[in-house]
């Protein structure tokens, strides 16, 4: 029986287990283990896992897959930790929103006989802990995959299995590439409802603008009551990124500021194309035109060969056609450098 363990029993290393337990996958002994005694109370009062360890070394010993599901400050110290204790050929993988760094301290403090391939669920919820989890949170959620250089092919389609197993979309994608996307995407939203909540709360006026702050600021401002030391390490783990779409979105509300005040009094029509245009994309982007699986796989599919068709029996086959696109791409900007 294969044994995976999953270091942090809050909302996502609980309903990840959920998922998995609720999943096709068969022969899977699931360990959890949080250094949080009230977590790893609540998962198992959550039926999650087979068995909760205390110690994190019980928890990791012959495991087959390990997923770090801390807060991504806590990998550095927690990857040197572990590294002595992680059996050869496991494969070691994390569900944290920053990347570079996560793969740098995966490079210098695991081992050379064990596998670590970088995960993102991007999936979540502004209630945290192992009360809040769910089954489904990753139902038909984007499940970015982002290999260190040195994982190997059998490592990377086991994540797979694991993202595809739980309902998400595997998706492909370098580290730079990652934290840059996942900045504007997940980042940026967050900040900008926390950025709302200053502004609004600060004034002299907040106990009468709260009187009429209804559904559209509720909305606005939900990711304001996030997990703030997920936050806060986000934050500080990916910072160029961050800050490259702050500037962004400054200069684009900038730019809706100087319609608004001109000299000559708002442009109607100007303004008006504003909104037309972000609603467009807006629904392009509920549509499912902008899948990022379409756009990775094409329109163009290849005959696998009999190990890849063996393969598609856990993986599936658009999982293995877009690692085959990602490795390629791959290779190809690495000759291009060289």
């Amino acid at each position: 029986m294969a044994k995976l363990a999953i270091v942090g029993t809050g909302l996502i290393g609980t309903s990840l287990a959920l998922a998995l337990r609720q999943s096709q996958l068969r022969n899977l002994e699931l360990v959890g283990t949080d250094y949080d005694h009230s977590a790893r109370g609540g998962a198992q009062k959550r039926g999650a896992f087979h068995k909760i360890e205390n110690r994190l070394s019980s928890a990791v010993r012959d495991a087959d897959i390990v997923v770090l599901a801390t807060p991504v400050m806590a990998m550095r110290e927690l990857m040197e930790t572990l590294g002595p204790n992680l059996p050869e050929g496991c494969v070691v993988t994390d569900v944290g929103s920053s990347k570079k760094v996560v793969l740098e301290w995966a490079d210098e403090f695991l081992p050379k006989g064990v596998d670590f391939v970088g995960g993102h669920p991007m999936a979540g919820k502004e209630t945290q802990g192992p009360e809040s989890a769910d089954a489904l949170l990753f139902h038909d959620r984007a499940y970015c995959i982002v290999p260190s250089p040195r994982a190997r092919q059998h490592a990377v389609s086991e994540i797979t299995t694991l993202a595809e197993s739980i309902g998400a979309r595997p998706f492909f994608i370098g580290v730079d590439e990652h934290d840059s996307f996942v900045a504007a995407a997940s980042h940026l939203p967050f900040l900008l409802s926390v950025a709302l909540v200053g502004c609004t709360s600060k004034s002299a006026n907040w106990e009468d603008i709260a009187q009429v702050a209804s559904s559209g600021y509720v909305d606005a401002s939900r990711l304001a009551s996030g997990d703030t030391i997920m936050h806060r390490d986000i934050c500080v783990s990916n910072p160029g990124p961050i800050v490259a779409w702050i500037d962004a979105f400054i200069r684009e509300l900038h730019k809706v500021r100087q319609l608004l005040d001109n000299g000559d009094g708002p442009n109607e029509e100007e303004v008006h194309r504003v909104f037309e245009q972000a609603f467009v994309a807006r629904a392009a982007l509920m549509s499912g035109a902008m899948n990022p699986l379409s756009r990775h796989l094409g329109t163009h599919s290849e005959i696998p060969s009999f190990a890849e068709s063996m393969g598609e029996m856990f993986v599936g086959r658009r999982a293995i056609q877009a690692q085959k696109k990602f490795f390629k791409d791959s290779d190809d900007r690495s000759r291009r450098k060289n």
